[in-house]
């Protein structure tokens, strides 16, 4: 089966689902119903009605019923006039604000519309004249389809989660019910998708940093607001150490800059024009300075470059900061350590360049992404460049020929590189190009881990210079750099690719000593001076031996399931046997081998 037909069925699917809620509740007020990977969702008002996933069967019971009737989809037009009335007349609020934005302006699309516009009513000419409905026995709906020609057509399926939406993505906007689905050809391929679903299930950050004590989110702290265990602490400290000890190998210099800053700085910068709303904002002081918990270091790095009054001997200037940050999420978006609110341990840096050192550092960076992913064992990522779309009422401002040569440096380097990327427009930053670095999560949902920008305006607009070799103030090209993104997020990929077996080196217990008795504790403490006097050198300097001690009055087996289903690097099972013969049986994923005390420190630094 092609493409266009998996996807006419889905589309039908989706349909067939809004039919179905509408028999079992008649007031049932509908959104949008879209086809998304694997399958399909719609959104759904129901008023103070709660859609669960108890209630998942009789949903399914009522679209297989309406598929097992044999409707055909029926497609016809109305004049805009006519549809909107069809809406009002239908009770139907939301496919009455659609029909109202295209008739003004001929699209649905809410990035393409004014705020203050969307849902409007309009007199006069209209931007389209006639519109596209689709029906299936009594059940009618706005769509522009495809659909397949028969409800019977639809292949398989089966509900799979609801989350609340809200209306055209605004949280000023209704919480609806999006109600989720997934559809295949035939039965073969839906179970394979399930059971993929159940294994991605496992792996899930959120599940897996419950299971290993790595994070967890209180209700008292608040949605989005992760507090990190012990365990989960030395990874996030073990991932800061190893990208300290990379920039400084590159020439970075490290600052500490504010959590608190007052409005000024963001209108100087520009992003209050673009950020404000996403800022958590404080009352004004006696002052009346109203101050904003920063959600970006980029305006206070500038600072600290004004202050340092470079000269073109300087350049290019790294400067670095390990940051916590917080930006204001709606709380339908926020996932564990991928989306949150803070703190977001922003890995950030800014280099300080003239124009004709951008493309050395550029090409650079991109040597430096790829010796970091691969440290840390990153897997299946890809990068996304960003560019500027200078239409009438974009945000992009400047010489556009500056906005061309920054991405064509970008885009030269990425060729060079040979690494794989997709170009998208109208999503650069406000002040230039962007590369993301993208990477698919284990539900299949694109992510980004981290980004590099080119930034052509702000220093300008800041009026942030140095001096060159004539005596003259120039405005520097500034790249806006980081590897890991944040480091929980960063850490909540780990876990995901790695289903919670961390490298040697970044496992928040890397050794658990297994005793089978009591009579072998005084040899246990030789085997821990061994493993206290053991350093890793690489990847990350001064990486002492993480260990505990397992030396209960239990099974054997018991101890090891329980550091196995804590998925503890190395176990170290300690008998009178491997005491008499000044040695350990060291146990791994990759199976059990005995080695000599004496080897142990060697051994392990191996790993």
């Amino acid at each position: 089966m092609d493409d266009n037909q998996l996807h006419a069925m889905r589309h039908s699917l989706a349909h067939i689902t809004a039919a179905a809620v509408r028999r079992l509740w008649s007031d049932a007020k509908f959104g949008v119903g879209p086809v998304v990977e694997n399958g399909f969702y719609y959104d759904i008002d129901l008023g103070e009605t709660k859609i669960s996933e108890v209630d998942f069967e009789k949903i399914e019971n009522e679209m297989k019923k309406i598929i097992d009737e044999h409707q055909d989809f029926e497609h016809f037009t109305l004049p805009i006039d006519e549809a909107i009335a069809w809406a009002r007349d239908s009770r139907q609020p939301y496919k009455e604000e659609l029909l109202n934005d295209l008739k003004r302006s001929g699209t649905t699309v809410a990035k393409d519309l004014a705020a203050d516009e969307m849902g409007t009513i309009t007199d006069g000419d209209a931007a389209m004249s006639d519109v596209s409905f689709y029906k299936n026995g009594d059940f009618t709906d706005l769509c522009r389809g495809p659909h397949v020609a028969n409800t019977h057509d639809v292949g398989v399926f089966k509900l799979s989660r609801v989350a609340g939406a809200y209306w055209r993505g605004n949280e000023k906007n209704p919480q609806m019910q999006r109600l989720y689905g997934v559809a295949f050809a035939n039965n073969d391929e839906l179970d394979r998708h399930l059971e993929q679903v159940e294994l991605a299930k496992s792996r899930d950050h959120r599940k897996l940093g419950q299971d290993l004590d790595l994070f967890f989110i209180s209700e008292s702290v608040g949605k989005g607001l992760p507090l990190l265990l012990p365990r989960g602490e030395k990874i996030k400290h073990t991932l800061m150490t190893l990208m300290r000890q990379q920039e400084e190998s590159r020439g970075y210099t490290y600052v500490a800059t504010p959590v608190l800053t007052q409005e000024e700085l963001y209108i100087r910068s520009g992003h209050a024009k673009y950020f404000l709303e996403d800022m958590y904002a404080t009352a004004p002081d006696e002052e009346g300075n109203k101050f904003y918990i920063k959600p970006m270091n980029c305006p206070h790095h500038h600072m600290v470059f004004e202050r340092m009054q470079p000269s073109y001997k300087d350049l290019p200037l790294r400067l670095s900061e390990h940051a916590g940050l917080y930006r204001y999420e709606l709380s339908g978006t926020l996932t564990g350590l991928i989306r949150m609110r803070g703190p977001i341990t922003q890995n950030d840096s800014h280099m300080y360049m003239a124009q004709d050192q951008v493309e050395r550092e550029f090409s650079n960076l991109l040597e430096f992404f790829k010796d970091i992913y691969k440290i840390c064992g990153v897997k299946d990522y890809w990068y996304r460049l960003s560019l500027p779309d200078f239409g009438e009422g974009k945000k992009y401002s400047g010489d556009p020929e500056k906005w061309k040569e920054a991405s064509g440096v970008i885009r030269g380097c990425l060729e060079q590189s040979g690494e794989p990327f997709v170009a998208v427009e109208d999503e650069a930053a406000f002040y230039g190009p962007k590369l993301d670095v993208q990477i698919k999560n284990v539900h299949g949902k694109e992510d980004t881990i981290a980004t590099v920008q080119i930034d052509i305006l702000v220093p300008e607009r800041m009026n942030i210079t140095y001096v060159d070799a004539e005596g003259n103030k120039q405005f520097p090209v500034v790249i806006h750099k980081s590897i890991m993104g944040a480091f929980e997020r960063f850490m909540g990929i780990l876990i995901e690719q790695t289903g919670g077996w961390f490298p040697f080196w970044l496992a928040p217990e890397q050794v658990r000593i297994l005793t089978i008795n009591d009579s072998v504790i005084d040899y246990v403490e030789e085997i821990e001076k061994v493993l206290t006097d053991t350093v890793l050198m690489k990847p990350v300097k001064y990486n002492e031996i993480r260990f505990t001690r397992d030396a209960r009055n239990e099974s054997l087996g018991k101890k090891i399931k329980e550091a196995t289903a804590m998925k503890v690097s190395v176990q170290l099972i300690v008998g009178p046997r491997d005491k008499d013969a000044r040695e350990v049986s060291v146990r791994t994923q990759s199976g059990e081998e005995k080695v000599a005390l004496d080897q142990l420190g060697e051994y392990l630094k191996g790993l």
